[in-house]
């Protein structure tokens, strides 16, 4: 957990520098929690590649490493 201090005014809203900074907000105004847009991108990675087993979460991982540039070389069978 990550605790961020913001200065809000009607020009510049909390939902909007939270989202400048990387994270979703919990609400439009008044946010009291938000999460990272990268975590998101990872669970929405997960959902997509969900079939009723582990293989899910890798797949998702590794797509999701390599949209932020890493390359994972090796699979392991067994």
């Amino acid at each position: 957990l990550q605790v961020v201090d913001l200065t809000v005014c009607p020009c510049a809203l909390a939902a909007l520098q939270l989202l400048q900074m990387g994270y979703y907000p919990s609400a439009p105004l008044g946010p009291t929690l938000a999460v990272s847009l990268q975590l998101l991108s990872l669970v929405r990675q997960v959902f997509m590649c969900m079939p009723p087993n582990i293989s899910a979460w890798c797949e998702s991982l590794e797509a999701h490493l390599a949209s932020m540039g890493y390359k994972v070389d090796t699979k392991v069978c067994v």
